[in-house]
């Protein structure tokens, strides 16, 4: 995650600070690919994981980073507790008054 503007490390601090409180519970490795993936998603504009990986411009094989997330994707406990944290985060934000619109 290379970014040398004053902006751009602005934006990687905001996202590993939410990554941070989003990935509690969670190991080293899939708490730093939370955070790349967050990154990446922001700086490429778009999901695509070839896309994404290749915004971080690591110094390694694209292919190589593609088939780490892919099994970090898989994990079911990565789904649960970042599920169980987004709960907690959101639910700070909610009172009384709070109009919840479902579509």
């Amino acid at each position: 995650m290379r970014n040398s503007t004053p902006e751009g490390k602005k934006v990687q601090y905001q996202i590993q600070a939410f990554a941070k409180r989003l990935t509690k519970g969670l190991s080293k490795p899939k708490k730093k690919f939370i955070s790349q993936m967050l990154f990446g998603i922001q700086a490429a504009r778009d999901v695509k994981l070839s896309n994404v990986a290749r915004s971080l411009q690591e110094g390694i094989k694209l292919i190589k980073t593609e088939d780490r997330w892919s099994r970090h994707m898989m994990s079911k406990d990565l789904t649960q507790k970042m599920n169980e944290q987004m709960v907690k985060e959101g639910s700070r934000h909610v009172k009384e008054d709070t109009v919840l619109a479902i579509d």
